[in-house]
Formats: structure tokens, sequence, C-alpha cells
């Protein structure tokens, strides 16, 4: 096994070779496609060093690693130090990362990948390891295994509706007052109003729906003092990047929901693997007609009776467990961010000061009051949001 590191700029040849072992490797996730790797790193690249190792045998690619390199501080170092982190781990919502390798070749993947990368980091900061996951232990261990003391893996819940074969099914295992109010609140608008649910696709569509999109969101969380997800032009020019390549692929669900000609609602997700991955939402905060409300409630049940009906298999919400997401009925599943600290001085100094943050944090949250933790948040959200752009709900609508 021959490895090598394959800067962007010689990506466009490798992104074949790349696709054929998305679809062939262990664990594909479309987060690990050349499509959504490639628009993160053209978008938030900044101040970061790339690092794909790509494995070759017998002119065959076997594995690849999307890593990259940040500068991290530590106190009486100088020039800092090396972290290594996934690439797509910050600003998109990439749940699920990793590496992507061919079944068969894990260890010896992995093995030459911890040797490749030998003296060139202090700390590895890895998110989105899906536990169960072929790789997500052996990372840890390989990785870990010349200071086993210096590892330190964080869980945190993402939800699931397991789909059945038929919408009238799925909604019967909903608790009767759910169910109840979803039917409720869908014929009342539907009784009032010209109702229309909308998939973005053509290429066309995809500037004026996400505007419209971006649009609700912000206004919504604007109103409530918050910067909001889309406050980042980069992460407003990666969506407009990426959802051309879904569309082409073929994975793009983004829908609408239309009321008498303006949209209100919006849900954007990729389906891959027989699941439909919702990344966010969006919906028109100030429409309150006829005492009609919950729109987002109302789309996300034609969406999941849309993905029944097309087959899909599941419907995940991703990260979280809040009760918004669990009242359809969801399973939990789990990832892992894992904290490595290289066997030297300075991985001893990143190791111990990022875990003791973290330590720091967890007794805090057990030991200072509410109130003023609650307090301490508003002040951080004010001041985000001081910074987010005004944005306004769009063209051509009419209040309610």
């Amino acid at each position: 096994m021959e490895l090598k590191v394959v800067p962007p700029e010689h990506w466009e040849g490798l992104f074949p070779h790349w696709e054929e072992l998305f679809q062939q490797s262990a664990e594909p996730v479309v987060f690990l496609s050349p499509l959504w790797i490639a628009s993160w790193w053209r978008h938030f690249s900044e101040e970061r060093q790339p690092c794909m190792l790509a494995a070759w045998e017998a002119g065959r690619l076997c594995g690849l690693a999307p890593f990259y390199f940040r500068r991290i501080s530590l106190p009486g170092v100088k020039q800092g130090a090396s972290a290594l982190s996934f690439m797509g781990d910050e600003g998109v919502g990439s749940e699920y990362l990793g590496l992507l390798v061919l079944p068969g070749y894990e260890e010896e993947f992995l093995l030459a990948v911890s040797e490749g990368l030998r003296d060139k980091w202090a700390m590895a900061d890895l998110h989105g390891l899906r536990e169960g996951g072929s790789l997500s232990s052996k990372i840890a261990k390989i990785l870990g295994a010349s200071a086993p003391g210096r590892v330190y893996q964080e869980r945190r819940p993402c939800c699931l509706i397991p789909l059945p074969g038929d919408d009238e099914s799925y909604l019967a295992s909903l608790s009767r007052n759910f169910r109840a109010a979803i039917r409720k609140r869908t014929n009342k608008l539907v009784k009032n109003f010209r109702v229309t649910l909308l998939r973005t696709t053509r290429e066309e569509e995809i500037k004026p729906h996400l505007e419209r999109f971006f649009a609700m969101h912000q206004a919504r969380w604007l109103a409530k003092g918050s910067p909001g997800s889309f406050y980042s032009p980069r992460k407003c020019a990666f969506y407009r990047d990426v959802s051309v390549g879904l569309l082409r692929r073929g994975w793009l669900r983004f829908y609408h929901l239309e009321v008498d000609g303006v949209i209100r609602a919006s849900q954007f997700g990729f389906a891959f693997g027989g699941v439909l991955h919702s990344l966010q939402d969006a919906f028109d905060h100030e429409f309150h007609p006829n005492t009609v409300g919950a729109l987002g409630v109302i789309l996300r049940a034609m969406v999941i009776k849309e993905s029944i009906v097309e087959g899909l298999e599941g419907y995940d919400f991703l990260a979280g467990m809040e009760e918004f997401k669990t009242r359809w009925k969801t399973i939990a599943h789990y990832v892992q961010r894992v904290r490595i600290g290289a066997p030297n001085l300075k991985g001893a100094a990143a190791f111990s000061l990022s875990v003791g943050v973290l330590k720091a944090k967890d007794w805090a949250r057990e030991r200072v009051p509410n109130w003023l933790m609650n307090t301490r948040k508003q002040v951080r959200t004010w001041s985000r949001s001081r910074h987010a752009p005004d944005v306004a709900l769009g063209a051509g609508e009419k209040r309610a």
C-alpha cells in the first residue's frame, strides 16, 4: 500500500477514483463524498492546511483520509501546535465523518495513516465518528496507541424515524394527541388556502428557493435575538454550491410548503442509502392566518409521507434528541467526538488543556446557578446577533 498526500489543486484528477471508492467503501456517507468535501474546502479552508491522504494498491484507490491541520495555542509554546481534524467538521452540519476505505483494508490503511502522520500533530480532534461503525473504534485505538492515556471520547445522540411501508401505519404509531394535531392543522390549512407541496427539481429553481429559505430562517431567529444559522456568507455560499451537485446526483430533497402561491416553509435535506437526511428547516414566523400554525410540522408530515411513497426506509434528524424530534417516533443512535494527544510534550499540553476545559465546563454546569448560565448564554447570543446580516422575508409575499 502506497500512501500519498494529495493537494487540493490535484483533487480534480482524484475525483473519478474518489467516486468509485465512495460507492464501494465500507461506510459511505454523503458528508464524505467528493461533492461535499470539495465544496466545504472551497468555502471553509481559511487558516487550515489540507492533508488529504490517499492510499493506492496496484493502481486502485483503497483508502482516503480527508484531514486538515489547524494551529492551536499552547501556554509557553511560542509557535503553538497543530491539531488534526476531519474536513467538513465545521459550519455546515456534517454529522457523520471519518474515512473512506475498501472493506478489508481498514486496519492496514489506518496503520499507514498513523505512520504517515507521525510527529505532525499534537492533538487529533475528530468529530462525527458513528458509534458502532467499523472504523470508529479502530481510529481511536490506532491513532492513540502510542499514548493510550490521552484518548478522550464524547458521545452525542442523533435520532432517526424508521419508516414503514405506508403512511397510515406510520401515523398510527404516533401518540393520539400529536396525530390528531397534525391532521387538524393540515386540514384547516388546506380548507382555507391553496396549498401545494413543492420540491426543487431544476437547477434554475435553486437560487430563488435558497434565497427564500435563508430569508425565512434568518428573519425568525433574528427576531429572537439570535444570529441564525445563515448569518455566515460562507455557509450560504456552501449551500448554493452543494445544492447543484446534490440535484445532479438525484440526492437533493429540498421541499417547500406553498400557500396561495408563496413559500411559507421549507426543509433542506438529501436522500442517500435509503434515508432522508434533514439538514435544516425554515418557516415564515409571521404567517399566522386564521389561527393556523405549526407550518413546520405540517411540512414535515408531508415530507415524511413523500419519503414513504418514495420507498425510503428512514428519516434522519441528525444531531439531537429534542422533543420536537422524538415526538415523531424516533430511535436513537450516537456519534463520537474523539480527542487524542500525541506522545510528546506538546501532545500532553494540548490534551490536558482541551480536556481540562471540557471538565471545567461540566463542573460549572453542575454547580453554577441556571440563571447565571442562561445570562451568559444570552449575552453571547446578543453579541453574535449584532454581527448577523439583516434579511427580509423576500419579495412577492403578503402578510396574513
